[in-house]
């Protein structure tokens, strides 16, 4: 989890560890929107462990953070760009 909050934070997104929960999370969110984001835990997938949304898909095995990063991010941005698009009128 420390790397994918390492990569995400290179990319410009604001990552909160909340490792002291019950289910150790990353909250993931653009600076800019605290309340838009994405909450990613680590479950047990085929394979070994995956890196799952707050919705329950798993996004990529753990052994594959770039692609982790990818998913998260391009989620991401398609929420932030429709909440933009929602307040500035344009």
């Amino acid at each position: 989890m420390n790397r994918l909050a390492r990569r995400l934070r290179r990319l410009g997104w604001r990552v909160e560890r909340r490792y002291g929960d019950a289910v150790p999370m990353l909250r993931v969110h653009f600076p800019g929107l605290p309340s838009l984001g994405e909450s990613i835990m680590v479950a047990a997938g085929a394979g070994g462990w995956w890196y799952r949304s707050s919705t329950g898909e798993l996004l990529a095995p753990c052994s594959q953070v770039d692609m982790a990063v990818s998913l998260i991010t391009s989620s991401l941005e398609r929420w932030v760009s429709a909440a933009s698009w929602g307040t500035d009128g344009a």
